[in-house]
């Protein structure tokens, strides 16, 4: 709540800063993304999934599919399963002590207000969407690009499908299963709906097509920066590849001149030396560090 108030009363000040030329804040967004995902369970792995991560958000966009709800899925998912399960257990106590007991835990008000808020919220949902795509004319450019990338998906939900199948406790695998089988079906849906409309259907939706999006060097050209960056971190560790990443890339991409590389530069390290000091954080080791014995901030 505290939060969403501060982007409320601070959302002008935010807005600003899509004024801001790509090429100079782009450098400093690396650089905090990659400090970021290494603290969840201070692995450098965790930067290989966030490459991963990026390049599926890249096609998600392209072919028109939900990004924020990919996102609640992805963070929310392990807390759900949790809840899930405890709730099966719950049950299940409940029921064995009588069936007036379980049917009391299931269909309490709470349990019924979130059912209905639910499929009020999808209904809604979908009503918006097609008022919306009413309205707008969605490029598409063929079917071959838009049908990989469903099929591609379709697959991975088969497989994890069949693997929750072999769950041996069912309290363990309602909620995959339940997860799987729903987005599997949703996913031969839409591959039966581009089997049989033309390409100008809106399930073939590209967005490069269209020409959205294009920045002025590509996306994957970007996003190949960010792997560049990666490597770099596990060869030498965060610190140093940040010195030769954010040199470069002011100095290749910016064009900047070399005062103001070397500026800008040492502003960004200073920065994400200041803010894992103040909060206790180790940067991402990489090969170097196995063999030498470096001190902070290069451990």
């Amino acid at each position: 709540v505290f939060g969403a108030g501060l982007c409320i009363v601070l959302s002008k000040w935010i807005a600003k800063l899509t004024t801001i030329r790509f090429t100079v804040l782009a450098p400093y967004l690396f650089m905090i993304i990659a400090f970021a995902a290494f603290q969840s369970r201070q692995s450098a792995l965790d930067l290989a999934a966030l490459v991963g991560i990026g390049a599926l958000g890249i096609f998600l966009r392209r072919f028109d599919y939900s990004r924020p709800a990919f996102l609640i899925g992805f963070v929310l998912s392990n807390q759900t399963e949790v809840f899930v399960n405890q709730a099966y257990q719950i049950a299940g106590s409940r029921f064995r002590r009588s069936a007036e007991a379980g049917w009391d835990y299931i269909l309490s008000p709470i349990t019924i207000g979130l059912l209905i808020l639910t499929v009020v919220s999808v209904v809604v949902g979908i009503k918006a969407s097609k008022n919306i795509r009413e309205n707008i004319e969605a490029p598409t450019a063929g079917k071959l690009a838009p049908a990989l990338f469903l099929g591609c998906a379709v697959l991975y939900l088969a497989v994890s499908t069949w693997d929750a199948f072999g769950i041996k406790r069912l309290q363990d695998q309602v909620f995959p299963l339940t997860i799987g089988i729903v987005s599997l079906i949703s996913g031969i849906v839409l591959l039966v709906r581009m089997a049989t409309n033309p390409a100008t259907d809106d399930v073939y939706i590209d967005l490069e097509a269209g020409g959205e999006g294009q920045a002025p060097h590509g996306l994957w050209s970007t996003l190949g920066w960010f792997i560049g960056l990666v490597v770099m971190t596990f060869t030498v560790g965060l610190i140093l590849a940040l010195t030769v990443f954010l040199v470069a890339f002011f100095r290749l991409r910016g064009r900047f001149g070399w005062r103001r590389t070397l500026l800008s530069s040492a502003f960004g390290l200073a920065f994400i030396l200041f803010l894992a000091n103040i909060l206790g954080r180790d940067f991402p080791p990489g090969l170097l560090q196995a063999y030498f014995d470096l001190p902070w901030p290069f451990t």
